[in-house]
């Protein structure tokens, strides 16, 4: 087969890219023929010829000529990705799937500049995909479709070790972009409350900090808890030290919060830190749901849940039984969402719609 991809970037530094990397290259390694059409130009693979706004229909008529000896045209999201690809399709008669990745496969059908649009794009589709169950029942409640199923992202868990090693630095670590959708204003505060129990306790994050208002009321948060000397903002890192993290740290931590139909579609962060068999710690009512078994590798709390969060950083740091337990509960439940797994299930559908 030959598939054509359309999507945002395939940069493997931020979850969206990775995601797209790792199934778009899986596919390849399976013995398929890909092409990548995408819209940022982030130095990888593939053709940066994507637009959004009224740019998806120059963007539609550039895509058309890729397609036509194509068997799979596959949207790695629907807005505007879905939208182009339909359009680009038209009169064509591709097969085309849709994956439903978070916000821009929701936001959009509240927008009366693109709802229609969405909407048309995921009932024209031979298949639309989500990476969870809270991404598919927000589709829904907008668009009624029933050829919509759920393929959780996957990890090559392999890149990690089993167990992380107890150093005796405790640290707690966050993974993401620093905006208000990851939560670091919850996290913060609870961080410093935690605090009070264990002094020793520290806390690293890790993620662009392109949204310099935010990360600078982050900064004046940690002074106002009196936390500035023990939280950490460490940027974007490479893999190699973003992995010692993972492996050293006691607990792994994202207070993801809903607002203005933007959410958390999955977490692919809390796969990678499961992998390195770390206890995790999230919130409920967006797709972490499904990246973190709740009372078996991790605990789920309400969102904007200050002292609910620090209860359960104490709770597993101070047990060290529990902790351990959900340790290995985490690496055994990062195996079962392994990338090869997802792979085959979308080659599944690509061969079946």
């Amino acid at each position: 087969m030959k598939i054509v991809y359309l999507t945002h970037d395939i940069n493997p530094k931020d979850g969206w890219g990775r995601y797209a990397s790792d199934l778009i290259h899986g596919v390849k390694n399976s013995g398929h023929d890909v092409l990548i059409l995408k819209e940022q130009d982030d130095g990888f693979e593939g053709i940066p010829i994507l637009k959004r706004g009224l740019g998806v229909f120059s963007s539609a008529l550039k895509v058309r000529k890729f397609i036509k000896n194509c068997d799979i045209i596959h949207a790695l999201d629907g807005y505007p990705y879905g939208i182009v690809g339909v359009i680009a399709n038209f009169g064509i008669g591709k097969k085309l799937v849709i994956t439903g990745v978070g916000t821009y496969a929701v936001e959009p059908l509240y927008n009366f500049k693109t709802a229609s649009l969405l909407k048309w794009a995921y009932r024209k589709s031979g298949r639309v995909v989500t990476i969870s169950n809270f991404t598919k029942s927000e589709i829904l409640k907008k668009v009624k479709i029933n050829n919509i199923k759920v393929i959780n992202p996957g990890l090559d868990f392999r890149k990690f070790n089993r167990l992380h090693l107890e150093i005796s630095e405790k640290f707690i670590l966050s993974v993401g972009a620093l905006k208000k959708r990851k939560g670091y204003h919850i996290s913060i505060p609870a961080f410093a409350l935690a605090k009070k129990e264990i002094p020793n306790l520290k806390y690293k994050i890790v993620g662009s900090q392109e949204d310099r208002n935010y990360f600078n009321y982050l900064k004046e948060l940690a002074k106002e808890n009196r936390v500035e000397d023990s939280a950490e903002f460490l940027g974007n890192l490479a893999d190699e030290e973003l992995k010692k993290l993972y492996q050293t740290a006691r607990l792994f931590v994202l207070t993801s919060v809903n607002h203005s139909h933007h959410f958390e579609g999955f977490g692919l962060v809390f796969l990678e830190a499961a992998a390195a068999g770390l206890p995790v710690i999230g919130t409920k009512g967006n797709g972490i749901e499904d990246s973190v078994k709740g009372g078996y590798n991790g605990i789920l709390v309400e969102q904007n849940d200050i002292e609910g969060t620090a209860r359960a950083m104490i709770g597993l740091l101070n047990d060290k039984d529990r902790r351990l337990t959900m340790s290995k509960n985490s690496y055994e439940w990062a195996k079962s969402n392994d990338m090869d797994s997802m792979v085959k299930r979308y080659l599944d559908i690509y061969k079946n719609i």
